[in-house]
Parts: structure tokens; C-alpha cells; sequence
């Protein structure tokens, strides 16, 4: 009779942890995962108050850029600025200033694009006086010594102001394009 007992026992808990398994979602074998923390992406290089010039092959100044901050990320192979005034010698074929100033810059290795963001701001002194372009964004690509700009725009001239979303310039054509809801007022002189 104990044997019976016993083995009745022992036949009903062996069911029972089979439908206990049988019934329970896979998750519940699994170890409980530790506590994963997505890794911020950290500087490899982080440098104040820096100043660089880039030469052309003739050695004359091409480029300038300042920046108060730059922290350098080798993993995602970009560099990112605070404040970076950007200064350019020489577009296209002429010898040309033009100054670039926002709150926030970013330089890619892969696309060699120099990104300015938020309260973007341009100027360079045509033959005519001064221009000053304003954008939410403003991309330069380097090897094809064209920019562009996004998120509205406005451009002032001495005698005219046009606004509008994107603008588009190729400095070796000398082709500037204001695209979508433009407007423009001229003053004649």
C-alpha cells in the first residue's frame, strides 16, 4: 500500500511539472537579462578654443574654422563643433570671403561635408556690397565646392530680400537657386 501510495504521488508530480512546462510561455526559461545599457557614444578627442587652416596647392589660405568646442568621435567618424565660425578664401575660381557662423557644425569623414546647425549665418561681399544668407541649416561639400541650405531661408542683398525653404549654390558656376515659396522684394535704385 505504500508503494502505491508513493508511486501515485510521484506519477501525479511528474504530470503536474509537465503541464506546468507544457503550459508556460518560453520566456520563462530565459534569464533575466542584466541591466543593458545603451552606450552613449564617448569622445575619443574633446579640445576648447580651436582654430584650424587648410591650404591650397599653391599655399595660399583656403579655409578657416574656429569652433569653442570640438569633440572628435573615431567610431561614428565624425566631428562634432560648438559655435564654429567657418571662413572661406577662395570658391570656385575667384578669391572670395565668406563667413559661416551657427550654433552647432558637424563633419562627416565619409561624405567630407561640413554641416552647419541652428541660427546659420552667412556673408560674403559680392562686387554690389554685402549678402547675408540665414538658414535653419547649411550644408557645404568640400570636393564639389557647392552648399546648400534648408529649413527657410533669407537673403539680403543691398537692394533686394528673398526668402524662401531651400537654397542651393555651385561656387564654380557661380548658380545660386531659391526653391519652394519664394518671395522677394527689390528696391530700384
Amino acid at each position: 500500500m505504500i508503494k502505491q501510495f508513493f508511486f501515485m504521488v510521484c506519477l501525479i508530480l511528474v504530470t503536474g511539472s509537465m503541464l506546468l512546462i507544457w503550459d508556460s510561455p518560453p520566456e520563462s526559461f530565459l534569464r533575466p537579462e542584466a541591466n543593458i545599457v545603451n552606450r552613449l557614444p564617448s569622445a575619443d578627442t574633446y579640445m576648447t578654443n580651436i582654430e584650424t587652416l587648410i591650404f591650397s596647392s599653391d599655399g595660399s589660405k583656403k579655409y578657416s574654422l574656429k569652433a569653442s568646442e570640438m569633440s572628435v568621435f573615431s567610431d561614428q567618424a565624425e566631428v562634432r563643433l560648438t559655435k564654429p565660425e567657418f571662413m572661406a578664401l577662395e570658391i570656385g575660381n575667384q578669391r572670395s570671403e565668406i563667413n559661416v557662423s551657427a550654433s552647432q557644425g558637424l563633419i562627416t569623414k565619409s561624405s567630407q561635408a561640413i554641416q552647419f546647425m541652428g541660427d546659420v549665418k552667412a556673408d560674403w561681399q559680392a562686387h554690389k556690397g554685402a549678402t547675408v544668407l540665414t538658414a535653419g541649416t547649411l550644408t557645404y561639400l568640400v570636393k564639389d565646392d557647392s552648399a546648400s541650405a534648408a529649413n527657410g531661408i533669407q537673403l539680403n542683398t543691398p537692394n533686394s530680400s528673398i526668402s524662401g525653404e531651400s537654397f542651393t549654390a555651385d561656387f564654380q558656376t557661380e548658380l545660386l537657386r531659391i526653391e519652394s515659396g519664394v518671395r522677394a522684394t527689390y528696391d530700384a535704385i
